[in-house]
């Protein structure tokens, strides 16, 4: 009997110790604002350690990543990540400390011409539990298909279209693929399209998505949640690029003047006309 309790009681205690990853909201973004695609990650994660190690397949055309660890907010810190090569697919390593975090992979699968087609995989070194997708259709699309079963479609204020496919569990180690087709011939994005539009541009859609009265929830601020994402990932780099080019300019700056004693050296000058030091 005491063996027999002993098996439950290390058997509750393993299941007590499982880590997973419920719910996970994946929204994807064909050239929404880039030509290319974006795709947003936000899930919480049971866990009973302080940190863990956590893997998530991206695309092979990966151009960057950026981790965002806790509730977002103006003041979460944005994290660049390093993409690796995992068996047969590209991923990201990262060490979570928070239960929530929220991952931006921004991915340029498309070639020259009008016909866009990639494929979208999905999967962790953890289980996922209630996996989501949320496809935006591009305004400008044609003949835009997915190959998955669509369990919703809801339009943002917009009118701005999302097709909701349910993937339930992915075990971990296990990846789940969704390919993404259509066609764009206007060659501009869906900012740009809506831009167009609002500038009386270009000539009005003459079969014009019909409204819900009922708004979704999560796509109500989808027009400007990227752009404000962007708009921070912008800065940083403005920050980088700047202090890059300072250090640059001081450097240059000071060649014009003696290192020894700070006397003001001519361009041909080899030596310093004043104590005498070899201009470097």
């Amino acid at each position: 009997m005491n063996k027999k309790w002993l098996l439950i009681a290390a058997l509750l205690s393993f299941l007590d110790a499982e880590q997973f990853m419920d719910p996970v909201n994946v929204s994807i973004y064909p050239e929404y604002y880039y030509h290319g695609v974006m795709v947003e990650i936000e899930t919480v994660v049971e866990f009973d350690q302080d940190t863990i190690d956590v893997f998530f397949t991206v695309p092979t055309s990966t151009d960057s990543i950026f981790l965002i660890q806790g509730i977002p907010s103006p003041d979460s810190k944005i994290v660049p990540l390093d993409v690796s090569h995992v068996k047969e697919n590209n991923a990201v390593e990262f060490k979570l400390t928070e239960p929530q975090f929220k991952l931006f992979i921004f991915f340029s699968p498309f070639d020259d011409g009008h016909d866009r087609s990639f494929t979208y995989s999905i999967g962790s070194s953890m289980e996922m539990k209630n996996v989501h997708l949320s496809i935006q259709e591009p305004v400008m699309a044609e003949n835009f298909t997915i190959d998955r079963d669509i369990s919703s479609e809801s339009n943002d204020q917009h009118g701005i279209k999302f097709m909701t496919v349910h993937l339930d569990e992915i075990s971990a180690g296990n990846v789940e693929k969704i390919s993404i087709n259509y066609t764009n011939h206007t060659g501009k994005t869906t900012m740009e399209n809506l831009r167009d539009q609002l500038s009386g541009t270009e000539e009005p859609n003459t079969n014009p998505r019909t409204f819900q009265e009922e708004k979704p929830k999560r796509h109500k601020l989808l027009l400007w949640e990227p752009l404000a994402i962007l708009g921070v990932l912008s800065f940083i780099f403005g920050i980088m690029y700047y202090s890059k080019n300072k250090k640059t300019t001081v450097l240059e700056g000071q060649k014009n003047f003696c290192s020894s004693c700070g006397n003001k050296i001519e361009m041909n000058d080899k030596f310093c006309s004043k104590c005498g030091e070899k201009v470097s």
